[in-house]
């Protein structure tokens, strides 16, 4: 019985939605941002900034609140670092995709225009590849190379805020914090076979431009 059942709850749900539509006011939207690496992230890219995008879905809970459920992706430009005193010359691509939805107070209690604050949570996933390469021979005819990719699955959390222009046009600073695998200090001096890595802290500090129509 448990199982005839369960099959009409997907049927159930796209049943609520234009009646929740219907009683709420939803917006569709967008936003891209300009990301600014920090803490540990910051080491490990250089201090290279990213690009994101996202789409996302508004929703009016109450006078003051709003939840937005949201996709994001995010991509940082390859970072290649020369490690001091060796022969080894290190990359690291890193981009990541991920849902979850933020919880915005609008100040004006209509979400509108005007300032208004947000806390977020979600889970995201970092696709990660590093390369070492030993350039020991300076017309690189020796050269040795090691690839690793790393996909961690990492939850995130995000604290910001916002100031809505109108009904369409707004911007947000906010920081999101989550987990990513780095190469050790081991694996970039002697690296045998894959890289081995260990467990870092990103904080992602994000200039939001957001769109709603």
């Amino acid at each position: 019985m448990f199982r005839s059942r369960s099959k009409f709850l997907p049927l159930l749900l796209l049943g609520l939605c234009p009646a929740l539509g219907a009683q709420r006011p939803v917006q569709f939207g967008g936003a891209v941002s300009l990301d600014a690496p920090l803490s540990e992230l910051k080491t490990d890219l250089n201090g290279k900034v990213g690009l994101g995008t996202s789409f996302q879905v508004t929703v009016r809970t109450g006078e003051h609140l709003w939840v937005r459920p949201r996709l994001d992706l995010d991509l940082f430009r390859v970072s290649r670092h020369h490690r001091p005193f060796s022969n080894y010359v290190q990359e690291r691509t890193f981009f990541s995709a991920g849902a979850g939805a933020d919880l915005l107070f609008a100040f004006d209690g209509t979400g509108r225009n005007g300032l208004y604050c947000l806390a977020g949570a979600g889970v995201l996933q970092w696709f990660q590849h590093f390369t070492i390469t030993d350039h020991w021979n300076h017309d690189r005819s020796g050269d040795s190379s090691w690839d690793t990719r790393k996909n961690r699955v990492s939850p995130w959390a995000a604290l910001g805020l916002g100031y809505q222009v109108n009904r369409h046009l707004g911007f947000e600073t906010r920081a999101v914090l989550s987990q990513y695998d780095r190469p050790t200090d081991g694996g970039l001096t002697v690296p045998t076979g894959e890289v081995p890595t260990e467990l870092r802290k990103a904080v992602n500090l994000q200039f939001v431009v957001t769109g709603r129509w």
